[in-house]
C-alpha cells in the first residue's frame, strides 16, 4: 500500500514510523511516499506537525520528495494528460503501469524519471533505448506517438484554444526542459 503525505503547511512536517523508530522531515511543499505491506496491521495518527505511522511488520519504507524533485512528476503528468486528450489513452496508461511496476524496485522518483526519460527520448526523435526492458522501449514508443500526434495537431490546428499543438506550448516545453535538466 502506498500512502502519499503532502506537507501543505508553512513549517516542516515530521513523519515517525513505529516500530522502526525512523523519523523523516518533509520540507514545506514536499511530500513523503510511505509504503506499507498490504494486509498487515497498521495505523496512522495525524497531528499538526507530526504524522505517526504504526507498522507492526516494521518494514515500511519512506521516500521524501522536495518541491524541486517534482519536475519529472510535472512533465510526466503533462505527457499523460495530453496523450489522453489526443486519443492515445493506451499509451498514457502504459506510462502509469510502467511507473507502478518499477516503483517498488527503484523508488517513486527513479521510476518516474526512467519512464519520462524514455518517453522524452522517443518524443524528441532520438534512438530507441538500448535497454533490454521492453516496457521502457514501449515508453519510448509512447513518446514517438506523442510527437506524431503533436505534429498532426499542429498541422490541423486541432487545439485552437492553445494557439499551438499541446507539446508546443510554453508550459509543456518548460516542464520538459526542467525534467531533462535543461531549465531551472
Amino acid at each position: 500500500m502506498r500512502i502519499p503525505i503532502r506537507n501543505k503547511s508553512d513549517s516542516p512536517l515530521t513523519v515517525f514510523v513505529e516500530l522502526q523508530c525512523d523519523q523523516f522531515e518533509v520540507p514545506v511543499g514536499g511530500e513523503a511516499i510511505v509504503r506499507l505491506a498490504d494486509g498487515r496491521p497498521h495505523s496512522i495518527d495525524v497531528d499538526r506537525d507530526w504524522v505517526t505511522i504504526w507498522d507492526e511488520e516494521g518494514d515500511a519504507s519512506v521516500e521524501i520528495i522536495s518541491n524541486s524533485d517534482k519536475r519529472v512528476d510535472d512533465a510526466l503528468m503533462l505527457a499523460r494528460v495530453w496523450l489522453h486528450r489526443m486519443g492515445a489513452e493506451a499509451d498514457a496508461l502504459l506510462l502509469d503501469d510502467t511507473v507502478e511496476s518499477l516503483e517498488l524496485d527503484v523508488g517513486y522518483l527513479a521510476a518516474r524519471d526512467r519512464v519520462f526519460q524514455a518517453f522524452y527520448t522517443g518524443f524528441a526523435g532520438h534512438d530507441v533505448p538500448s535497454q533490454n526492458d521492453e516496457t521502457i522501449v514501449q515508453c519510448w514508443r509512447a513518446g514517438a506517438t506523442a510527437a506524431r500526434l503533436n505534429d498532426a495537431a499542429r498541422k490541423a490546428r486541432t487545439f485552437p484554444e492553445l494557439n499551438a499543438a499541446p507539446f508546443d506550448t510554453d508550459t509543456a516545453r518548460m516542464a520538459f526542459d526542467r525534467a531533462v535538466g535543461n531549465g531551472s
